[in-house]
């Protein structure tokens, strides 16, 4: 039987964002390994036919005690499996994936760079040590798959890649059965700016907190919420208390993501750097404008005047000065939105995205059926 390995920090991301693909394998008569976290969303992989690995990945930048055990635990779950193709997400698999499999020869692997986060954002000697991690491990991958041109532009200027061959497959994709757009023409009362994302400073919370704060104006202002879970793990980890005595609402972790979108008007998306963000496609989808700062893998989601507006890195006012915009404008706002939506059915739909890393798979030789498009 042939097998499959991939890769994560959590469960989560790949029950959220690879779901179909991970079926398409267990439907072609694959044995799927994952090798993530110890967490509740494995567990729900584990019951569709997913075979578990727990893997503790430390999600901190610097390469620790813990990153050696992990690495020396993939090695012996890839010589004991003999996995015919890996399929690594986030940096830590990836590049612990990419040396154990140069140990063992003839796995072919695949490592998908989701964004540069933590150690990016904050620059300095984190995002050098991170950089000299995949400097060591990307060659010995066979491809590595970049979510926005911006990451894969830093990667061959530092000269990460080297002889490895490398791939522009933009963002995760959204279903866009599951996320319908919403038509916002009649609806009334205050208008609903939303955001979904972990509570991690590098999200933009506090920017968050302050557009919310200037807009408070008047009589009845716009409602701000912020829905995502907290993730006390996470280096760059902020606690729910920092919407208290703000006009910002927390909404807590929720399991309908479409249902929250639809009651938005608007999408304010402070991050500081993103691979591609999966919120975007989401929300546009929706027929969601998006407000959010001009950085990596944003622009790739948001084209600027036409599905929302960038605007440049850290210039809080300008954000709120577009989402004032919006607000008064709406039917500028509906406009937007459903050239949101017609950019993601054509660019970012999920099934043409799992289609291309199928393509992918195919050109390393590796024997897997075409992707199938369900009607």
């Amino acid at each position: 039987m042939k097998t499959i390995i991939f890769l994560a920090n959590r469960g989560y991301a790949l029950k959220n964002s690879r779901l179909d693909i991970i079926s398409h394998f267990l439907n072609a008569g694959w044995k799927v390994i994952a090798c993530v976290a110890d967490d509740l969303d494995g567990r729900d992989l584990q019951k569709m036919g997913v075979e578990l690995e727990i893997v503790p990945f430390s999600r901190g930048a610097a390469l620790g005690y813990s990153d050696v055990k992990c690495y020396f635990q993939i090695l012996s779950i890839f010589s004991e499996r003999s996995p015919d193709l890996v399929q690594a997400f986030h940096a830590k698999p990836v590049i612990l994936s990419a040396l154990a499999a140069k140990m063992l020869r003839g796995i072919k692997v695949s490592a998908t760079i989701t964004g540069l986060g933590h150690a990016f954002v904050r620059e300095g000697f984190v995002s050098k040590l991170a950089g000299l991690g995949y400097r060591v491990a990307l060659p010995s991958a066979d491809v590595t798959i970049f979510q926005n041109s911006d990451d894969r532009a830093l990667f061959l200027r530092k000269g990460w890649l080297k002889k490895c061959d490398h791939k522009l497959i933009i963002g995760s994709g959204v279903d866009v059965a599951r996320f319908k757009f919403v038509n916002r023409a009649s609806k009334v009362g205050r208008p609903v700016i939303s955001m979904l994302g972990r509570l991690l400073a590098q999200k933009g919370v506090n920017e968050f907190i302050e557009v919310a704060d200037i807009l408070a104006e008047g009589e009845s202002p716009p409602c701000f919420l912020w829905a995502g879970e907290i993730d006390p793990v996470h280096p760059d980890a902020v606690a729910s208390d920092c919407f208290e005595g703000s006009h910002a609402k927390y909404y807590g972790h929720t399991s309908d993501v479409p249902d929250l979108l639809g009651e938005s008007d608007i999408f304010l998306f402070p991050s500081y750097r993103e691979g591609v963000p999966r919120a975007i496609m989401e929300a546009s989808a929706s027929g969601l404008p998006t407000v959010a700062f001009d950085v990596p893998g944003v622009r790739e989601v948001v084209q600027t005047g036409v599905t929302g507006y960038l605007v440049p890195f850290g210039d809080v006012k300008a954000l709120a000065r577009k989402v004032k915009y919006l607000i008064d404008n709406p039917h500028v706002r509906l406009e937007m939105g459903k050239r949101a939506r017609h950019l993601v059915e054509s660019c970012f739909d999920i099934r043409i995205i799992n289609g291309q890393y199928i393509e992918t798979y195919q050109s390393l030789g590796v024997d897997v059926p075409d992707f199938k498009v369900k009607e």
